[in-house]
């Protein structure tokens, strides 16, 4: 199957369907923000998906986390120094040594933080989902994943 190629950007048009996923994208986005400054959360985005995939790794590093999303080393390194200085963050001494950097994992105040927020957040989609069948839920669920599980090239 050929996978479907992006609009010409100067013909997007509103029923255009990569045009229309991307624009949610956006608004997806750009609300999570909004919602983290709105409910004056301690975390921000950026700060949760760091935290949430630490949690989901314990003892990566910030090379694994530069590569998972895809960012420059030194971008993740300024980001993860704001959460070890706030103490979210910290080395793993429990992991092995390596030459790659610190092995990471989060403090008693970073799971702490984490879970509040992830609180807030879940309510916050919750709130959003609400109607929606459990069978529309799992469709979207399992979309977002694949569309999340595709390689850049």
């Amino acid at each position: 199957m050929t996978p479907p190629t992006a609009p010409d950007p100067r013909d997007r048009t509103s029923s255009d369907p990569i045009a229309r996923v991307q624009r949610e994208l956006l608004t997806l986005g750009r609300r999570g923000t909004a919602r983290v400054r709105r409910e004056d959360e301690v975390l921000s985005v950026v700060d949760r998906s760091l935290l949430t995939y630490i949690q989901d790794n314990p003892g990566c590093r910030a090379v694994d986390i530069a590569a998972h999303f895809q960012l420059n080393r030194s971008t993740v390194s300024r980001q993860l120094a704001a959460l070890l200085e706030h103490g979210y963050v910290a080395a793993d001494d429990d992991a092995p040594g390596g030459s790659r950097g610190i092995a990471l994992r989060l403090t008693p105040a970073g799971g702490r933080a984490f879970d509040q927020s992830t609180r807030t957040v879940l309510d916050s989609v919750a709130r959003r989902l609400e109607g929606w069948s459990e069978t529309d839920l799992e469709a979207f669920a399992r979309m977002l994943e694949r569309y999340n599980a595709a390689p850049d090239e």
